[in-house]
C-alpha cells in the first residue's frame, strides 16, 4: 500500500508543479531516472545491499509503482526546476539527494524497504551521483546534446 500512496502523491505534485513547456526536460529527466534507479535496484538487490518488501507489480527488483511514481515523477520535476548557475545546480542537487534520502526512510519506516548491508550515508552518496548525471543529461539537452 505504501507504494500506491507514493505513486498517488507523486502524481499530484507533478500536475500541481509540471508546466506544459518544458515537456522534453520532463521526459528526459524522468526517463532517465527511471533507468538510472532500475539499474541501481536491480544491482543493489543481487548485491543483498537492501531488500524491497510487497512492490504489488515487481520490475528489475523493484516497485513498478515506485519507478513510475516518484522516481519518474522527481526526475522530471528536477529537469524543470534546474536552474542555469553552476552553484544553484549544486544546491538543487544536494535538495533533491536528500529528499529522495528522506523519501527511502519513509519507506523503511512503513517496512516496504530494508537496509541489509547498507545506510543511509552511502545511500545519499549514491543519490547525488544520479542527480549529478540527471543535472549533465537535462543540461545537455537543453543545449542541444553538444
Amino acid at each position: 500500500m505504501p507504494w500506491l500512496i507514493a505513486f498517488a502523491i507523486s502524481w499530484l505534485v507533478f500536475f500541481a508543479l509540471a508546466r506544459r513547456e518544458f515537456w522534453i526536460s520532463h521526459l528526459a529527466g524522468g526517463l532517465s531516472a527511471c533507468i538510472i534507479q532500475l539499474a541501481t535496484d536491480f544491482i543493489g538487490y543481487d548485491l543483498e545491499l537492501y531488500q524491497v518488501s510487497s512492490p504489488l507489480l515487481s520490475i528489475f527488483c523493484s516497485s513498478a509503482f515506485f519507478t513510475f511514481g516518484p522516481v519518474f515523477t522527481m526526475g522530471a520535476l528536477f529537469g524543470q526546476y534546474l536552474p542555469g548557475a553552476r552553484w544553484l545546480q549544486g544546491l538543487h542537487v544536494l535538495v533533491f539527494s536528500g529528499l529522495f534520502l528522506l523519501q527511502e526512510h519513509m519507506f523503511m519506516l512503513a517496512g516496504v524497504l530494508d537496509y541489509i548491508n547498507w545506510y543511509h550515508p552511502a545511500s545519499f552518496m549514491i543519490n547525488f551521483l544520479v542527480f549529478v548525471f540527471l543535472a549533465w543529461v537535462v543540461e545537455s539537452q537543453r543545449k542541444g546534446w553538444r
